[in-house]
């Protein structure tokens, strides 16, 4: 059976890159329908270093190629799920793609992304050496639910499995997924100084309370959402002290991050030629993740400093002399920190905005009026909103207060029209939904020296 589902894996995963479809999860999804045990079987085989998975809302393509990027440093090798399928079939296509006709995958480590609602089966399937949960945000309610349910979820698989666990201590939900558990296979990271400038969010806070109480938190330091330095108010639960710890921040713009973290009381600068928090947060947790498979500081630190963007999150493409960023928003807390890092410190650059409501961007896009876009409503540039869902994006901009935009629902024609507004060798900002996001990035790449993603 495992041989009859690779055949038939490896010609659909053929037949699809011959048509351009890039191969994401079609190969999975027809292997499924066969060997619905098709991924246990080639685990069981493969991987002697073990098995990392990487979930969360936020932050788990760009962690999972920086992870890569340390792996590749190191000398260990890897099977990763980079084409950005993280269900079970999209793993499934992996590895297809990567294994021999019997079934074999020359990979010291599997390293998947893994979307949260899938994480109860793949921990179960898998059997991971490691599991990395990035944050919790309200996300895509239509098919997640609310955010205790998927901590729930969370909690049950992380009780059955024997992983070491890597937690972002400044998010409390995900803090609180540690009760319970053994401290020898808990480990955490976090933000102890960020003097930058901050959005005042508060429509985006998801969680108020102890995870362990009704009782509330209360911040001394609140970086984005329910993000920050907490303690409840009946001291039933506080910010646990984070193993990877970022104790100084030196440098922020939209280019760079410099900045001193400590690992376990060592410390190491970081020159992370990535903007944002967010990125902040996700070198910290690729580097929680490196330590735990014992790699020395020095190859983190140097693969940090030379890491790339992953596609379509914080790109820079150049476009007919323009510098296209390519900034992928799905949430609020995502977009707030779009509009944080960029909109805030650039507030003359053209910005296009692009949402749609594909499944795989989500159909409720009631979670624009829980974003911060009144902080943008005195920004001088200008502005074009397109995408299946325009008029909604440009009602909410209506309701914040902007007033220089323009609506193009054809995302062609508001390609060629925020190029027209830029000036050569000047940047704008593109902010796209996922879907969108792969749309106009194809358009894109035709006309520069990027790479198709899958590639």
């Amino acid at each position: 059976m495992l041989f009859i589902s690779l055949i038939l894996g490896k010609i659909t995963l053929f037949f699809n890159r011959l048509t351009g479809s890039g191969g994401s999860a079609m190969p999975g999804l027809a292997v499924e329908k066969i060997n619905s045990n098709f991924i246990e079987f080639l685990a069981v085989k493969n991987f002697p270093k073990g098995v990392i998975l990487i979930t969360g809302t936020n932050g788990k393509t760009t962690t999972s190629k920086m992870i890569a990027g340390i792996l590749d440093k190191a000398g260990i090798s890897y099977l990763h799920n980079r084409a950005g399928s993280n269900l079970p079939r999209g793993i499934a296509s992996a590895m297809i793609g990567a294994s021999s006709i019997l079934g074999k995958i020359k990979a010291d480590i599997g390293l998947f992304e893994v979307d949260e609602a899938a994480i109860p089966k793949l921990t179960l399937m898998l059997q991971p050496k490691i599991i990395l949960v990035t944050n919790l945000f309200r996300d895509q309610l239509d098919r997640y639910g609310e955010l205790d349910k998927t901590a729930r979820l969370f909690k049950q698989a992380f009780e059955q499995s024997n992983a070491a666990i890597c937690l972002n201590s400044d998010d409390p939900l995900v803090a609180g997924l540690s009760l319970g558990l053994s401290k020898k296979h808990i480990s955490f990271y976090g933000v102890s100084d960020y003097p930058d400038q901050l959005l005042d969010d508060l429509h985006s806070i998801d969680v108020t309370t102890s995870p362990v109480s009704s009782s509330k938190l209360v911040y001394s330091k609140r970086y984005f959402g329910h993000v920050g330095i907490y303690e409840t108010e009946n001291q039933d639960f506080k910010r646990p002290k984070p193993d990877v710890e970022l104790v100084k921040l030196k440098k922020s713009d939209i280019n760079r991050s410099e900045f001193i973290i400590k690992i376990n009381e060592t410390l190491e600068k970081i020159n992370l030629p990535l903007a944002g928090l967010y990125n902040i947060y996700n070198s910290l947790a690729a580097t929680a993740v490196a330590s735990k498979l014992g790699i020395r500081g020095k190859i983190i630190i140097d693969t940090l400093n030379h890491i790339s963007p992953a596609f379509g999150r914080m790109e820079i493409i150049k476009y007919y002399d323009r510098n296209l960023y390519l900034l992928l928003i799905k949430n609020p807390t995502g977009l707030n920190q779009i509009i944080q890092t960029f909109l805030l410190k650039k507030p003359n650059t053209p910005v296009l905005i692009i949402i749609n409501d594909n499944i795989a961007d989500g159909r409720d896009v009631s979670w624009l009026w829980d974003s911060a876009v009144e902080a943008i409503s005195k920004n001088k540039g200008p502005m074009l909103v397109s995408g299946i869902r325009a008029y909604d994006m440009g009602l909410r901009l209506k309701y914040a207060g902007v007033k220089n935009f323009l609506i193009e629902p054809d995302i062609n024609l508001a390609l060629r029209k925020i190029v027209e507004i830029t000036p050569k060798n000047k940047p704008a900002f593109i902010l796209p939904t996922y879907t969108a996001m792969l749309n106009i990035r194809a358009k894109i790449v035709k006309k520069s020296e990027a790479k198709e993603f899958w590639k």
